[in-house]
């Protein structure tokens, strides 16, 4: 009994991952393509976008309009820059960056807030303690 338990349980586990990769299956181009329109239609004009190509280019930009194949981005640069043009079919990953998070100047400045308010408090109590 012991045997036959071991050998079922033997062919679930390998025939585990063969059967999830045979209910998957590789999403074509069209489908990308398709996905990527809905997901750039979906973004507000305007919004700060992170952009990476299929060559591998990344580019952290503006986005200024989204037509039938394409998306147009303007560049985040010191120097002005003309717009810029990106094929979905040549798109890799398009999400939308906000600027978030926490700082080293912020902390700083926490930090010196809450001192500073922590000083001027002792310095208060100092003072009506002395009258």
């Amino acid at each position: 009994m012991r045997k036959v338990i071991v050998a079922i349980l033997a062919v679930i586990v390998a025939a585990g991952p063969t059967a999830a990769a045979a209910s998957q299956r590789e999403a074509t181009t069209a489908e990308e393509v398709k996905a990527a329109q809905q997901m750039a239609a979906a973004i507000p004009l305007g919004s700060r976008v992170k952009v990476q190509s299929r060559a591998g280019h990344r580019l952290t930009a503006t986005l200024m309009a989204v037509t039938d194949e394409a998306i147009v981005v303007k560049r985040e640069t010191r120097i002005p820059e003309p717009a810029v043009t990106i094929r979905f079919d040549e798109l890799a990953r398009l999400e939308r960056s906000e600027r978030t998070g926490f700082s080293i100047a912020k902390a700083l400045g926490v930090g010196l807030a809450a001192g500073a308010g922590a000083i001027l408090t002792i310095f208060g109590i100092a003072m009506t303690i002395d009258d």
